[in-house]
């Protein structure tokens, strides 16, 4: 009986091969390598964090390098309504034919005269006062960019660069409001009263130091001076 078991026909079993790619029975599977397409992602990860804070640090310093512009981004729309606001006031101060925009006469004794606007003198103060404002923003452009050019700063919001500039002119219009009795006094203000306020103006609204804003109304009154040149030459090229 042991023999019959142990062969079949004269032939002995053989035992039976494990199929490829079986586990076999009782063996220990394989200990599984250490991940390392996870490791070396991982690690490629960390290397562009720091490549792209590397960047970031990099590019911080250049926007600290590069100067501020001469006028930050804003709405217009606000100093626009500042100028209209200013502008009709002078408007209603011409119309009701208001004294302090009457440069005092002299008189004789220590009577101020002060003679009251005609019709045609309101209608001309309206019409020298609109002639003024786009004639002396031109001139605070000049001026401001004459200030970039130097200061090799970028000019920025060219939209808000018009509106601020009319806004200050039409401030620094409001001066003709201010009474004086003495005539010399009144005419400085009329004449050097609003480029000054509009200077002093231009520190807050512009973030300019005193310096760059005196620059810069130093460079405005100049184009107003060229402003004032050309239209001569004109007036005198047609008349001749």
């Amino acid at each position: 009986m042991t023999s019959s078991d142990e062969t079949t026909q004269g032939y002995e079993l053989e035992p039976e091969q494990p199929t490829a790619g079986a586990p076999q029975r009782g063996a220990r599977a394989p200990a599984t390598a250490p991940d390392r397409t996870a490791a070396a992602r991982a690690t490629d990860e960390a290397a562009g964090e720091d490549e792209a804070a590397a960047e970031d640090e990099g590019a911080g310093e250049d926007d600290d390098e590069l100067p501020a512009p001469i006028s930050r981004e804003s709405n217009p729309r606000i100093w626009t309504v500042v100028a209209a606001a200013c502008i009709a006031l002078l408007v209603l101060s011409w119309l009701a034919g208001a004294p302090q925009l009457v440069i005092p006469e002299p008189s004789s004794g220590d009577a101020v005269n002060i003679p009251e606007l005609s019709f045609f003198e309101r209608l001309g103060g309206i019409a020298r006062t609109l002639v003024f404002l786009p004639l002396a923003t031109v001139g605070a452009v000049f001026g401001l960019l004459t200030l970039a050019f130097v200061r090799q700063r970028p000019v920025g919001d060219v939209p808000s660069l018009l509106a601020k500039s009319a806004a200050l002119v039409a401030m620094g219009m409001l001066v003709w409001l201010v009474p004086s009795d003495i005539r010399f006094v009144k005419q400085t203000l009329n004449v050097l009263g609003t480029p000054a306020l509009a200077g002093a103006l231009a520190i807050p609204i512009f973030r300019l130091t005193p310096r760059d804003a005196l620059f810069a109304t130093v460079f405005t009154m100049m184009g107003m001076l060229l402003l004032v040149l050309a239209s001569a030459t004109v007036v005198w090229a047609v008349g001749a």
